[in-house]
């Protein structure tokens, strides 16, 4: 609660005391003191007083009226916030809504260094380990609401990972999209990749294996090779696997292997067969496997438990007693932090964006309307007098100058006329 100050009160008492003393007052006769051309004293102090009175009263009345009915008559345009107040709370989120958009918004945080913000926060060892915990904690409280503590699914999670399969079962070109992912994949050389990391891995599974693969190929082949089998033995078998590994080592590591290139033809023809606009074997064989895939409740059920065996994994993954959230995270701030400072165009357009970004989604998640809406609710639902008191407590004191300037400005003005009286 503001302290009220009584400011509007004094002034106009001090008119209504200076009117009662100029006119009632027997001891000084101010009408003998002449002043020019028959203006007296007492003229002019009787002008400056009656004008400042009826200036403080009309301010008071006015002032007054804004809140109540003065005196406690009810006088046409009197109490005129309770009488508004459905008008006053419907103008509210035209009001607002008035100096808030997307350009406003833009504009207004164009001038924001986030990218500074970001540093400063980041560089407090403190604030970087709650930043930590609260991320951690709120991924560990989605994690924990999708998946039971067995590593099942819970039954909401299975039911948007159902609704998702549906989805992509009604709406998605599943050969379009298969056609162009293997193009990005070939543009971008992932198959490159794709095929060392399956070579590496392959060669390390012979590698590992190596005894029990030999005796495997020993007996297969003595088992279908008729009495051809007698000339294969063990040494056989080592040598045609020592052979694999280097090959395979050679597969991984050339990328004009012969099989490499086989594959890499293949996989363009394919995106372009399952890419074609016209209906063909290839593109109808696909769509309808596909569609009968995502169809079958079996596909939505292996999904949801693949998923939750992850997001099990995920959730272990965060418990504060393992270091690697921290560490990966930690990996990605100092790279951040480390473009942020060394290259200004980053810089310049993470602020853009940042900034972008905000505006766009306070514009069109109408985020400015719920929140004008919600205060114009408010407004329409609290009590009269309650509506009231608050709107008057917050501009009281400044009220209260308005009526000192209608008791000094009537005054002059009774002054001024007083002197233009006596002059003519």
């Amino acid at each position: 609660m503001r302290s009220r100050n009584r400011i509007g009160l004094v002034s106009l008492a001090v008119a209504a005391a200076g009117f009662l003393f100029v006119t009632f007052q027997p001891w000084f006769p101010l009408e003998r003191v002449a002043l020019f051309r028959g203006l007296s004293l007492r003229t002019l102090l009787s002008s400056f007083f009656d004008a400042s009175l009826v200036g403080a009263l009309a301010d008071w009345f006015a002032v007054s009226a804004l809140f109540r009915s003065p005196l406690g008559i009810r006088l046409p345009h009197t109490d005129i916030l309770a009488r508004n107040q459905a008008a006053i709370a419907d103008a509210v989120p035209r009001f607002l809504g008035s100096f808030v958009s997307e350009q406003t918004i833009g504009a207004e945080l164009s001038g924001v260094d986030f990218a500074g913000n970001v540093e400063r926060l980041l560089a407090d060892a403190g604030a970087r380990g709650e930043l930590h915990d609260l991320v951690r904690s709120r991924l560990q409280a989605l994690l924990t609401a999708a998946v039971r503590d067995g590593g099942e699914p819970s039954e909401g999670f299975a039911a948007g990972v159902r609704e998702v399969v549906r989805l992509l079962a009604e709406r998605v070109d599943a050969t379009s999209a298969a056609s162009a992912l293997i193009r990005w994949a070939l543009d971008n050389e992932v198959d490159q990749r794709i095929f060392g990391a399956a070579a590496s891995a392959l060669h390390a599974l012979v590698e590992a294996n190596q005894e029990p693969l030999t005796e495997m190929l020993t007996q297969l082949v003595r088992r279908n090779a008729g009495w051809q089998g007698l000339f294969v033995g063990r040494g056989t078998m080592t040598r045609l696997l020592a052979g694999l590994q280097q090959e395979i080592a050679r597969f991984g590591r050339e990328r004009q292997h012969e099989l490499r290139l086989i594959l890499e033809r293949h996989l363009r023809d394919l995106a372009r067969r399952l890419g074609a606009e016209a209906g063909g074997p290839a593109r109808d064989a696909a769509q309808a496997g596909f569609q009968r895939l995502a169809a079958d409740p079996a596909t939505a059920d292996a999904v949801s438990r693949l998923l939750a065996e992850a997001v099990a994994r995920l959730r272990t993954a965060l418990e504060p007693a393992q270091t690697g959230f921290d560490q990966s995270v930690g990996r990605l701030e100092e790279s951040f932090l480390y473009q942020l400072a060394a290259n200004h165009d980053f810089r310049r357009r993470f602020n853009e964006g940042v900034a972008g970004l905000i505006s766009s989604l306070v514009a069109r998640s109408r985020l400015v309307e719920g929140v004008t809406g919600y205060l114009s609710a408010l407004l329409a639902n609290t009590d009269v007098r309650e509506f009231v008191g608050r709107v008057e407590e917050a501009v009281w004191n400044d009220l209260q100058y308005i009526r000192v300037n209608g008791a000094v400005v009537g005054g002059l003005v009774g002054v001024v006329l007083a002197v233009v009286r006596g002059i003519s």
